[in-house]
């Protein structure tokens, strides 16, 4: 129980700092502010909480890839499953505290939230591309440096901020599908539309990244070569 309340404080923190900044603050710090704020907020959660994931595709790549398991499957997927659930939960929380604080401002009209993930300036295509991409990206380095509670913290939160920099204009800067499914739950029919594609490029890049990093995959692959 202990690990999955690490993954909702840990993923709670990173959501409402981060897409906080989004919401309260995004005219005074720009897209440096805000991806400053994501990679800040990760890196800070690891370092307090260092065997947490706070992200479903992490989650998904660390139990294909081996790192995340038991010596029962099923017990390992009910494990994964509880995470990716966890996490939702979290990120669902910050998000529903970081609206409650903002619909408190003096003279707030509802009109939408800022920093939703929708595509509207390009092809969904495109923004599917993007997204597996820089998916693909963090997963390397999230589980090349899986178990390092020294380098992993500074690694992820230094990719997820480069990441956001580039990926904002595009998608809103995804990356993470407990964020991204939170704050789309509070925003709509557009957002709960365009779900699908962040969550099948997210989990694509498990997938890849999983087997990619995966010993025993790899081992069996070098002897039907050899």
């Amino acid at each position: 129980m202990k690990l999955y309340l690490y993954e909702f404080v840990g993923t709670f923190g990173f959501v409402f700092l981060g897409w906080g900044t989004i919401v309260f603050a995004a005219p005074f710090v720009g897209y440096l502010g805000i991806s400053a704020a994501f990679g800040l907020a990760y890196t800070a959660m690891c370092f307090a909480f260092p065997d947490g994931h706070f992200n479903p595709a992490a989650t998904a790549a660390a139990a294909l890839s081996g790192r995340f398991h038991t010596k029962n499957k099923i017990r390992t997927f009910l494990n994964t499953l509880g995470f990716i659930l966890t996490q939702i939960a979290g990120a669902y929380a910050a998000a529903v505290s970081v609206y409650y604080i903002y619909s408190g401002k003096t003279g707030y009209v509802p009109q939408g939230l800022a920093g939703i993930n929708i595509v509207d300036r390009y092809t969904l295509s495109a923004a599917f591309y993007l997204e597996a991409i820089l998916n693909i990206l963090f997963l390397c380095v999230f589980l090349s440096t899986y178990g390092d509670s020294k380098k992993r913290p500074l690694a992820c939160g230094l990719l997820i901020a480069a990441a956001l920099l580039l990926s904002y204009p595009a998608t809103k800067g995804s990356l993470n599908l407990a964020r991204t499914t939170a704050t789309s739950l509070l925003n709509g029919e557009e957002a709960m539309k365009q779900l699908p594609i962040f969550w099948g490029a997210a989990l694509a890049a498990a997938v890849i990244t999983g087997v990619l990093f995966n010993p025993v995959i790899n081992r069996k692959t070098k002897e039907i070569s050899d």
